[in-house]
């Protein structure tokens, strides 16, 4: 119930804030300041989200064949170029080690981090679990992902048993 509470609050303080914003600002003024900003994080974030999510060969798994270290292993390093990358602290080339050690790498370390997982899985032999793709044609491959995985499920790639 407390969460609850808190996620309400939260939004009622967010929509008075905004509210009071676009009351004193102006609708032109509150648009460019505050929405035009907004709404291109809010695209980066589900962006990068559903990215690092969704591959071409991404498997899907039942209740009964899912564990959480065969799930960190769906999830996929996108290297969008060395300037994003580094502006964006390698959180998005640094994913897979983020849902295999949440608690324990932070994020100014997930670079390091990543680049010892690869190393420690080639030398065993296990190098062909981790998935890193290049996607320097974010804005096209966002497009595809989309396009051809949203309300679509491939079931060559679901793993019933």
């Amino acid at each position: 119930m407390k969460d609850k509470l808190d996620g309400a609050l939260s939004v009622a303080v967010s929509v008075a804030t905004a509210g009071t914003l676009w009351h004193n600002m102006g609708t032109s003024d509150f648009a460019v300041v505050c929405m035009a900003p907004w709404t291109v994080m809010g695209f980066w974030l589900f962006m990068v989200t559903y990215l690092q999510h969704h591959s071409d060969d991404g498997k899907l798994y039942t209740d009964d064949t899912f564990t959480f270290e065969k799930g960190a292993f769906e999830t996929v390093d996108r290297d969008y170029g060395e300037g994003v990358n580094a502006l964006s602290h390698h959180m998005m080339d640094g994913h897979v080690i983020h849902h295999l050690f949440f608690t324990k790498v932070p994020h100014y370390r997930l670079h390091a981090a990543t680049q010892a997982l690869q190393k420690g899985m080639k030398e065993r032999g296990q190098d062909h679990l981790y998935k890193q793709i290049d996607t320097p044609d974010y804005t096209q491959e966002i497009v595809k992902q989309y396009y051809n995985n949203w309300f679509y499920v491939n079931e060559k790639n679901v793993v019933r048993e």
